[in-house]
């Protein structure tokens, strides 16, 4: 999504990037939430079975993701973004900015309802990883996805207040944080859903196809298949 950032802003670019960073965001943000939401649903009831295919997880992040494209596409056609010569300390700058049918500050206030539907899902998040805390910790990955959600929930909280005011000042300096703090989102989180895993794989296991689980139960042993659910 951060190449829509690169070179001189053109109307076809700036008209992408909330697809290419607004959608993509908001469906990590579901993603995560919706493997919480899973592992909590699975061990509400530790004496009954469920089973929640991946199947019900895409429908759950469609369900989700709806809304956000609604936003994206409502944000296109009414305030659509573009590009415009603007003034900076005596300087002309090609700026993406807002046209469309509203002009400024439509595209804002689109970008602050995303932003808000993206806290919600945040919020829903965090509330199931702390109803979730008490599950076994080998059969829990809601520590890493929690970290995730609140790795992204505080970034938002910092990143986008310095952006929207260094942005009317230094439009080279914002267009710095916002690629930057993109780059670590992204980087930061599938380090911390895929890196324990790959160390668990290749550093303890070994490279080894593990075919038993041993509980910390004393003298219990439990047959692990390896082939996916």
């Amino acid at each position: 999504s951060v190449f829509a950032f690169f070179g001189k802003p053109h109307p076809v670019a700036c008209g992408f990037q909330p697809w290419l960073l607004g959608l993509p965001a908001i469906s990590m943000i579901v993603a995560l939430c919706a493997k919480n939401w899973r592992i909590y649903r699975i061990f509400t009831y530790p004496m009954k079975r469920a089973s929640i295919t991946n199947f019900e997880l895409f429908l759950l992040w469609v369900i989700f993701m709806t809304p956000a494209l609604i936003i994206i596409v409502l944000w296109t056609i009414i305030s659509t973004p573009t590009c415009k010569m603007k003034d900076f300390e005596g300087q002309d700058h090609y700026v993406c900015a807002t046209g469309g049918f509203t002009g400024e500050p439509g595209g804002l206030i689109f970008f602050f309802i995303l932003v808000a539907y993206s806290a919600m899902i945040l919020a829903v998040g965090a509330i199931t990883s702390i109803l979730g805390r008490n599950i076994p910790s080998r059969f829990n990955e809601s520590k890493l996805l929690t970290l995730s959600i609140y790795n992204l929930a505080f970034l938002a909280m910092v990143i986008i207040p310095v952006f929207l005011v260094v942005q009317p000042i230094n439009p080279f300096l914002a267009w710095i944080l916002r690629t930057c703090s993109v780059l670590y989102a992204f980087t930061a989180t599938m380090l911390l859903q895929f890196l324990p895993i790959l160390l668990g794989i290749f550093v303890q296991d070994k490279g080894k196809n593990i075919h038993k689980f041993k509980s910390n139960i004393k003298g219990a042993t439990l047959n692990h298949s390896t082939s996916p659910s």
